[in-house]
């Protein structure tokens, strides 16, 4: 007679196996849906921590609960923990709290800015203006009677005058402007909304021998933009202000003079 074989798995090996893929089911939920900041003290894990309650002893209790020891003992212990993840896997990481930021705090702004600019104009103006007038007759003035007086002359040839003008003016206009700029800036926080939201603010300048720079930026941005290297996007910065100011000798060679630049503004013709 042939002897039955099988495999035969504990009950306990298959309720581990399932409370672990629970933990690590929520382990990955919890890091996908977390955010690595917060502006809020007790979501950080920072909130005061209450005082435990007052126990009351021993004897008290076992008079309370009519001389049983076994009473007394379990008299203060409150609900058992649910069975979850967390109390029940050995493998089950916690998961990290996020941290605080708070007024004066540095934040990294990863700048990556690109515009581009293309305008093409056209104009044609022409005008012209004939003027031809012929004066056979004009009042002069005079002296008669002993006083002044208005007299009709009529020259024997009219006076005739004419006039012609003509002006054009053509001009074409073409800008094309392609800017990139990319770089990191460290801005500190200057407020915090009552809603969470950061109010970021940096300063950066840059001296080379002759050359200076001068970078200002100002936004505002969600916490929960913040990756978790401290570090957050200048194209997700709500009111973006983003100034970057050049002074030396080469910002002075492409500067326009002062002589061209004003007739540039009269504009004779």
């Amino acid at each position: 007679m042939a002897a039955k074989t099988g495999i035969y798995v504990p009950v306990t090996a298959i309720a581990a196996m399932l409370i672990f893929a629970a933990s690590a089911f929520s382990q990955n939920a919890a890091t996908s849906t977390g955010s690595a900041y917060t502006t809020s003290p007790q979501a950080a894990g920072l909130a005061p921590v209450s005082s435990p309650p007052v126990q009351i002893p021993i004897g008290v209790l076992f008079q309370k609960t009519g001389g049983s020891l076994l009473r007394a003992e379990t008299y203060n212990q409150g609900d058992p923990l649910p069975m979850t993840a967390g109390n029940a896997s050995f493998y089950n990481v916690p998961e990290p709290k996020p941290k605080l930021l708070r007024k004066h705090d540095l934040v990294t702004i990863i700048i990556r800015e690109n515009s581009q600019y293309t305008a093409n104009g056209t104009t044609d103006l022409k005008h012209a203006n004939d003027l031809d007038a012929i004066i056979d007759s004009y009042v002069m003035l005079g002296w008669q009677g002993g006083g002044p007086s208005l007299n009709e002359h009529a020259p024997t040839t009219p006076i005739e005058m004419k006039t012609s003008g003509q002006r054009d003016f053509k001009g074409t206009a073409t800008v094309e402007r392609d800017d990139t700029f990319t770089g990191r800036i460290t801005a500190e926080v200057i407020d915090v909304k009552p809603n969470g939201t950061l109010i970021l603010e940096a300063t950066e300048n840059i001296k080379n021998d002759q050359e200076e720079q001068r970078v200002t930026l100002i936004g505002t941005c969600r916490v929960e933009d913040i990756t978790s290297d401290n570090g957050v996007l200048s194209n997700q910065l709500f009111n973006l202000s983003l100034s970057k100011v050049h002074k030396g000798a080469a910002k002075d060679t492409l500067t326009r003079g002062i002589f061209t630049r004003l007739l540039d503004w009269i504009n004779p013709f």
